[in-house]
């Protein structure tokens, strides 16, 4: 099975293949996918990889680190939907995490 995560809108809900994300505003109207199958997330390096694979996706889906002519400013609706994603989907990584984690009790017993 493919674990994935894919970000379109600053909101997120776990689906059976991984986490799923999503910004409201036209602006921001575009889907990516983070692949995790390849991480062990039992492990705390694993744990991290995840977390910066979700922010560079969460950072491009929001347009976050995008430059705005004469200004070094970030537009207030990419740190808004950079925020909400952010804080949104820590919750569906934590029980990605507890899966892997009880899977992994099973896999020993």
């Amino acid at each position: 099975m493919i674990k994935t995560t894919s970000i379109a809108a600053a909101a997120a809900a776990l689906v059976f293949t991984g986490l799923s994300f999503g910004a409201a505003t036209p602006a921001f109207a575009k889907d990516v996918t983070v692949r995790y199958a390849d991480l062990d997330l039992t492990t705390a390096e694993g744990q991290k990889q995840l977390d910066r694979r979700l922010d560079t996706a969460a950072r491009d889906v929001c347009g976050y680190d995008d430059v705005t002519t004469g200004s070094r400013l970030r537009s207030p609706e990419a740190v808004e939907c950079y925020d909400k994603a952010r804080a949104q989907f820590s919750a569906h990584v934590a029980a990605a995490v507890e899966r892997a984690n009880a899977r992994a009790r099973v896999a020993t017993n």
